[in-house]
């Protein structure tokens, strides 16, 4: 494309072929350069003829703003749910401002008009903010220094002060712009994506190699068994620190899916026992999934989510926790590893055809709680009647639907399965966006839009449709404006900086949770597979980014974090990476909540690939 930049006392102008397409206002005192990165991109140096405490870097376009983003924040206003989250590009009229280490890209803003889509973003090192907003009908960006946020800044379910940074005196200013076609869907951003990628790719170096990591999760695993005085056992959540004893103690929690991952740690340590021929680990597992199906099991098909004891006593006080709401994460979790842990028995020697009817069951009721539209709800009551009818996170049904097609040969499972991939796959190229499967939150998240990817390619395999490895690249670049591109420089004395730990590869929670975590992990397989099937090998790329990642702050039993000696296998929940958290205001620190998830994922991921060899 013919790019022309223009410029005289009033402004720099980006043509072409006689189209306008952005204006930068001059600026008393500033010299502007435009640096070619490559077609369509481009370096912008300000100088000023002093030195200054505040720059502001602004682009305004021609048209209104059409779609916009800030990746990993907000999603052209996040229209969707409910709860603090930043909503539309201002409040009470005053445009939203973002630190560079809240967004994927440093302060990045992402905005279309009728024909184009401009991207503005800063240099790793940060230090500025990033804005978005429509102002008399023109559509802004703007880079701003020193670092601020406001007029509010988002924190966990709540909201703090405005954050005003300072700087010392400078000249030299920077920022990246980024300008491609608008295209169908606002696929536009996939443009963005990739130029990104390659601007801040480097290569990564592995912390673990898989078989160490197989050692480690599998013997925190080990450590997270128990049995109850009841009888009930399961695999709590993980650990977290008491200080009157002073120690990392299990937390009280059983959860089949979504954070206690019962029935795939489960389906882990089978495999472990096959291969291993460790007893142990056959045991233990066995009787975690046994007392699943006796305890949590329901007549209707479906199954408690969370146990803690025997909820046949109702009258125990211990059963307070016992949730009467079930959702579609830890449901479709459930159904797809207890049809693996079946098959995983037999090989073990051991024949549980409970366990495939467990998972038959959870298929059944799906199958008649469906929508006529492919659509699931996203959780229900233990009658089966709907609680919470929407959201993306249903689609972790559509993943044992195909496996009950498999293992029965009937054509309703596999009819169901591809009529809720297509639901859910439409939906998304509709609206942009993935919701409800952060389940502590209600918003657009990066969670749900997992399944939908592993749907779509599952599907794809089977019916040979193009279509479905459209739609799960599509998914995938969706998942990919979560993903950090480059590595937060953390402020001296911040716990972040002293544990050393990379923002580089890790993928944001959602739209109100802008916390970090490993949950990327869970598609790794796919951008591998991605990475075969479409020769980008920016694919491969962003999963060594993830595994990588997601492989930090794994203790081998001597790992110190903040005077406390971890567990070895043992790994943090989430990193509070920008100025975000809990109202006590800590920030870019680590949770210290020491969950068995990240390990799930991690085996389940080396489970489904051949090569470890792009894992080192």
């Amino acid at each position: 494309m013919a790019f022309e930049w223009k410029q005289d006392a009033q402004s720099a102008q980006l043509w072409n072929n006689h189209q306008l397409i952005l204006t930068i206002p001059a600026q008393d005192g500033c010299q502007d350069t435009f640096e070619p990165l490559e077609n369509g991109a481009w370096r912008w140096r300000r100088h000023t003829d002093r030195p200054v405490q505040e720059m502001r870097m602004l682009v305004c376009r021609p048209d209104p703003l059409g779609y916009w983003q800030v990746p990993a924040v907000n999603y052209n206003g996040n229209g969707w749910g409910s709860g603090a989250q930043y909503g539309g590009y201002a409040l009470n009229g005053t445009p939203w401002t973002y630190a560079w280490h809240r967004v994927a890209i440093p302060a990045c803003t992402y905005a279309e008009d009728g024909h184009w889509a401009v991207s503005l973003f800063g240099e790793e090192k940060g230090g500025m903010s990033g804005s978005v907003w429509e102002q008399e009908g023109h559509a802004c960006q703007a880079l701003l220094w020193p670092e601020q946020e406001g007029p509010k800044v988002l924190f966990k379910r709540c909201w703090m002060d405005p954050f005003q940074g300072e700087m010392e005196p400078c000249q030299d200013f920077t920022a990246i712009l980024h300008v491609t076609p608008v295209r169908e869907l606002h696929r536009a951003y996939h443009d963005l994506l990739d130029f990104a990628w390659r601007y801040f790719e480097r290569p990564v170096q592995m912390q673990w190699q898989p078989e160490q990591l197989v050692k480690l999760d599998t013997l925190y695993f080990r450590q997270l068994w128990q049995r109850c005085f009841d009888g009930v056992t399961g695999f709590q959540a993980g650990m977290h620190w008491v200080e009157s004893e002073a120690a990392f103690v299990k937390s009280k929690n059983f959860e089949i899916g979504w954070v206690g991952q019962n029935a795939s740690v489960a389906c882990t340590l089978l495999r472990q026992y096959i291969q291993t021929g460790d007893e142990d680990l056959k045991n233990k597992a066995l009787s975690v999934l046994d007392s699943w199906v006796r305890y949590a099991v329901l007549p209707n098909g479906l199954m408690f989510v969370k146990l803690v004891a025997d909820p046949s006593h109702l009258d125990s006080v211990i059963n307070g926790d016992i949730p009467m709401e079930l959702d579609a994460c830890n449901l479709g979790t459930a159904a797809t590893y207890f049809f693996k842990a079946a098959k995983l028995a037999k090989e073990a020697g051991v024949d549980r055809p409970a366990y495939a009817k467990t998972a038959f069951g959870l298929c059944d009721f799906a199958l008649r709680a469906q929508k006529p539209s492919g659509e699931f709800a996203k959780s229900w009551f233990i009658d089966g009647a709907v609680s919470s009818p929407h959201g993306s996170v249903g689609a972790f049904f559509c993943l044992p639907l195909f496996d009950a097609w498999r293992l029965s040969g009937q054509q309703k499972y596999l009819d169901a399965a591809l009529r809720s991939v297509d639901f859910y796959c439409e939906e998304f190229e509709r609206s942009g966006v993935t919701t409800a499967g952060a389940l502590d939150s209600f918003c657009i998240d990066k969670e749900s839009a997992a399944p939908v990817l592993r749907a779509a390619l599952t599907a794809y395999h089977i019916t040979g449709d193009v279509k479905y490895l459209t739609y799960a690249e599509d998914v995938a670049y969706y998942l990919a404006t979560w993903q950090w591109h480059y590595s937060t420089h953390f402020p001296d004395g911040s716990m972040a900086k002293a544990i050393g730990y990379d923002t580089y590869g890790s993928t944001a929670v959602s739209a109100a949770h802008n916390a970090q975590d490993f949950y990327g992990l869970y598609y790794v397989p796919e951008y591998l597979e991605l990475a075969r099937l479409t020769g980008k090998d920016s694919w491969r790329s962003r999963a060594r980014a993830l595994w990588y990642n997601g492989t930090q702050l794994i203790s081998d039993g001597t790992l110190v974090i903040n005077g406390r000696v971890r567990p070895a296998g043992s790994q943090d929940e989430s990193v509070r990476h920008t100025r975000w958290g809990r109202p006590d205001q800590r920030i870019f620190v680590s949770s210290e909540w020491l969950v068995n998830w990240p390990g799930s994922f991690r085996q389940v991921a080396l489970d489904r690939i051949d090569n470890w060899d792009e894992l080192r």
